[in-house]
C-alpha cells in the first residue's frame, strides 16, 4: 500500500510540474508578472518578499533536473528571466556597469505602468485571487498590448534595419565612384608622358603641302 501511495505522489508531482511548465509557457513572454503569478495591483511594497517566494517555489517545482518534461527548459528560462526582470532596482546610480540592470530595471518600470494603465481603462476591480475574473482580464488586455507593442517595435526595427542598409549601400556606391575616379585620375597622369610622345610623333610624319611649280608659256 505504501508503495501504491509513493507512485500515486510522484505521478501527482509529475502531473503538478507539467501543468506549472504549460502554464508558464501559455503566458506572454514579457508579462514576467503572470510568470510568477503575482499581481503588481497588489502589495507591491511587498514585491520583493513575494517575487523570492515564487521563485524559490516555481524553480524547485520546473527544475530541468527534477523532471523529463522537455520544455521544462525553456520554461525554467522564462522564470528566471522573469525573476532577474522583476529584482531589477528602480534606482541605480551605476549606469556605467554592463551589470547596472538599468535596462531590467526600466522594462519592469513600463510594465507595471502599463498594468496601471490597463487596470485604469477597464476599471475593474482588484480580487485577492490571482484567478479572478477581472484579474484574468486585466491579464488579457495587457497581452493583447504588448502583442502590438512587440509588432510595432519590430516593425520600427525592420524599417529602421532597411534605412541602414540603404545608407550603407549608398556610402558604398560612393566609395566606389569616388575609387573609379582617383584610379582613373591616377591612369591620366601616368599616361601623359605617353600621350605628348604620341603626339609628337603624329605631327612629325605629317608633310606640309608642297606648292606647284608654274609651268612656263612657250608661246609667250
Amino acid at each position: 500500500m505504501a508503495d501504491v501511495d509513493k507512485i500515486l505522489q510522484s505521478l501527482e508531482s509529475e502531473l503538478a510540474r507539467d501543468n506549472e511548465i504549460d502554464r508558464i509557457l501559455a503566458c506572454h513572454l514579457g508579462d514576467y508578472f503572470a510568470i510568477l503569478q503575482i499581481n503588481p495591483l497588489q502589495g507591491l511594497d511587498e514585491l520583493s518578499l513575494n517575487l523570492r517566494r515564487a521563485y524559490r517555489r516555481k524553480s524547485l517545482l520546473i527544475h530541468p533536473d527534477k523532471t523529463n518534461n522537455n520544455r521544462a527548459p525553456t520554461a525554467f528560462a522564462l522564470l528566471k528571466k522573469a525573476e532577474r526582470v522583476l529584482s531589477a532596482e528602480t534606482s541605480v546610480s551605476d549606469d556605467s556597469s554592463p551589470d547596472s540592470g538599468l535596462a531590467d530595471a526600466a522594462e519592469k518600470t513600463t510594465l507595471i505602468e502599463i498594468y496601471k494603465q490597463v487596470h485604469e481603462r477597464l476599471q475593474l476591480s482588484v480580487p485577492l485571487d490571482f484567478d479572478h475574473p477581472d484579474n484574468v482580464r486585466i491579464r488579457e488586455d495587457l497581452r493583447l498590448y504588448l502583442v502590438s507593442h512587440l509588432q510595432n517595435q519590430e516593425i520600427d526595427k525592420n524599417y529602421a534595419q532597411r534605412q541602414e542598409q540603404q545608407k550603407q549601400e549608398a556610402l558604398k556606391t560612393m566609395a566606389k565612384e569616388r575609387e573609379l575616379k582617383r584610379s582613373w585620375e591616377k591612369r591620366w597622369e601616368q599616361d601623359r608622358g605617353d600621350r605628348v610622345q604620341l603626339w609628337r610623333n603624329f605631327t612629325s610624319k605629317v608633310e606640309k603641302p608642297k606648292k606647284k611649280k608654274k609651268k612656263k608659256n612657250l608661246l609667250a
